[in-house]
């Protein structure tokens, strides 16, 4: 019970924000649709939730938006469970001037992803570590200079800095300039998707005393794929390759609405892992997981 208690208290939050945020902007090239200056004049209606006020004094939540997959999964090993949440905020306004006259501007971007890694096994439930790793990055709006039988081509690129929070002989921190060039093929009368996400990227301000070796577990090259139904089971991947070995990701999910009449808005997540520096603190131990729980964003 206090471990369910413990769950909620900190994804609650990533769940608002998941919900309220405005779909449209989940994708961080669409327009918002609707300007600051609406929102705060917006004709008085009926408040039926607290969030309805709430909203009136935040003009700038349309900004604010999902990044990378939020969930919370057990280990068949308890010991290796692991929960993330993330979300990214665009700095400028669509409607605004400079975002009108110069388009390029409304693909900047501040993200912040969060990852523990967490022992359910011992009494005091403890994080064995955890990743923190804000950035900066842009993403282009979809390029039209492609071949027609490729739906989008989207460029990110970014710095983002990663540690574990810790000091002394556990610190461990990391700094990375990326490039990360998207591919989209689509479907809209079956609704089946592929993407795919090659990421190549350069180490800077490593730690030389925590992490010196850390490029020759993780290396300099990831390869992320997604297939699947819009509104059914999809499967990603991610694959890197380094000095030291392989490492691969494997993540399903399922919508369970589909098997609970629509009232349940959370998908159903496998993921395993066989993976080199999964975490920083043990950047050196390979880690072997099959882990099974929910994800909001996927």
């Amino acid at each position: 019970m206090k471990a369910i208690t413990i769950i909620l208290f900190i994804l609650f939050p990533a769940v608002a924000l998941a919900e309220n945020s405005n779909p449209i902007l989940k994708d961080s090239t669409s327009p918002s649709g609707s300007s600051i200056n609406q929102k705060l004049h917006a004709p008085s209606t009926e408040h039926q939730t607290l969030y309805s006020f709430f909203s009136l004094y935040q003009p700038y939540m349309p900004q604010i938006s999902a990044y990378e997959p939020i969930y919370f999964l057990v280990g068949t090993d308890p010991e290796k469970s692991k929960f993330q949440y993330s979300f990214k905020y665009r700095f400028l306004n669509s409607d605004g001037s400079l975002a009108k006259n110069y388009p390029w501007t409304g693909g900047l971007h501040f993200g912040y992803t969060q990852t523990s890694f967490w022992n359910l096994k011992e009494e005091s439930l403890p994080f064995k570590d955890t990743s923190y790793k804000p950035e900066f990055f842009h993403t282009t709006t979809n390029i039209h200079s492609r071949p027609p039988w490729l739906q989008g081509f989207f460029i990110q690129s970014g710095v983002q800095h990663e540690s574990n929070g810790q000091s002394e002989e556990f610190s461990r921190s990391t700094n990375v300039l990326y490039l990360k060039p998207i591919f989209i093929f689509y479907n809209k009368e079956s609704l089946l998707g592929l993407g795919l996400a090659p990421k190549v990227w350069l180490y800077f301000d490593n730690s030389k005393t925590g992490n010196p070796y850390l490029a020759d577990y993780r290396g300099y090259f990831e390869l992320e794929a997604r297939v699947g139904l819009a509104d059914g089971f999809v499967v990603g991947s991610k694959f890197k390759w380094a000095k030291e070995g392989g490492s691969v990701q494997l993540d399903l999910t399922y919508p369970l609405h589909r098997i609970l009449s629509d009232n349940l808005s959370i998908y159903l997540h496998i993921q395993y892992v066989n993976s080199l520096a999964e975490n920083l603190l043990n950047y050196q131990d390979r880690t072997e997981a099959l882990r099974i729980g929910f994800s909001f964003i996927r």
